[in-house]
């Protein structure tokens, strides 16, 4: 049995398209022509759910019932990145918040960033009132919506 082992350099770039789905798709496409966000009712057990999903982890059934997301987003919670992991968000430079993002009438929070200087950071609290920042050109990504910062 050999044991040389051979190590080639460089670089493989696969090109693909995922399709989200019916649901998450509608999620996406909602963020990019509408600059807004859709949530999704569980019919069974009137849950709200943002982001959307197709199944119900409570009723165990499918939902298609999208329900508009209003009112003024607050942080749950959250806690601030101080060294940029692999997967940093472009052009958002640390420290920043990986949070936790409560809407009125959602029976679940979006994980999404809170962007402010480090000060601001530390010393933000659950209940906290945020404002979602949005991309000026959307292309039907999660990162439409560029991030949340403190509204005051």
């Amino acid at each position: 049995m050999s044991t040389d082992v051979k190590i080639l350099a460089g670089e493989i770039n696969v090109d693909y398209k995922w399709n989200p789905g019916p649901v998450v798709g509608r999620f996406l496409t909602s963020m990019r022509d509408d600059g807004e966000l859709v949530a999704i009712r569980c019919t069974k057990t009137s849950k709200v759910y943002l982001p959307p999903q197709s199944w119900s982890p409570y009723g165990m059934i499918k939902m298609e019932r999208f329900v508009p997301v209003s009112g003024a987003p607050t942080l749950k919670a959250g806690t601030v990145v101080y060294r940029a992991p692999w997967n940093a968000p472009e052009d958002v430079p640390v420290p920043y918040m990986l949070a936790a993002i409560a809407y009125p009438g959602m029976d679940s929070e979006l994980i999404h960033i809170v962007v402010a200087d480090r000060a601001k950071l530390e010393s933000l609290q659950p209940g906290v009132r945020l404002k979602a920042v949005w991309k000026e050109e959307r292309t039907g990504t999660i990162r439409d919506l560029l991030y949340y910062q403190p509204d005051d």
